[in-house]
């Protein structure tokens, strides 16, 4: 069995599952799936491909991934651990990091994750369309994503 284009909030933001494996419990379809699994492909996802500027809760879904306080990751990004929980607390809406500061982390999480060099020539690619990020003034909070289940392999 299978659920169709479901909505999924765990992970603090909202994710459409375009289709996941279900049990029916009670009468209900629930999905069968360990959602930890989607952790890595998503980021990949968020980083290469979305075109909106990350939102509060995704930069805090990635650092929570990596396992790190607000100091380390803030470590690796080169800016203060302040600029990080600032940008937290933003959660749905879009995190407010300067454009520069956005493309690299993009760049430094891909190349963390030990994903495929064509995922990461495809955030150098999209560089130029996410540089309008900066233009994204009245950009006020994050739609859902909508998470192909296929590309996870």
């Amino acid at each position: 069995m299978k659920i169709k284009n479901y909505k999924f909030e765990g992970f603090g933001f909202p994710v459409v599952f375009d289709e996941l494996p279900a049990v029916k419990v009670l009468g209900e379809l629930v999905p069968d799936v360990d959602f930890d699994q989607y952790a890595k492909p998503l980021i990949e996802h968020i980083c290469a491909h979305q075109d909106v500027p990350l939102s509060g809760n995704q930069v805090k879904f990635i650092r929570n991934y990596f396992g790190m306080s607000l100091r380390e990751f803030a470590k690796m990004l080169n800016v203060t651990h302040q600029s990080v929980m600032r940008w937290e607390s933003r959660l749905r809406s879009s995190a407010s990091i300067d454009v520069n500061t956005e493309l690299v982390m993009r760049i430094i999480i891909i190349k963390r994750l030990q994903s495929k060099d064509s995922i990461l020539r495809s955030v150098l690619e999209r560089i130029d369309r996410l540089s309008f990020i900066e233009d994204l003034k009245d950009y006020k909070k994050l739609e859902e994503i909508t998470f192909s289940t296929i590309s996870l392999g």
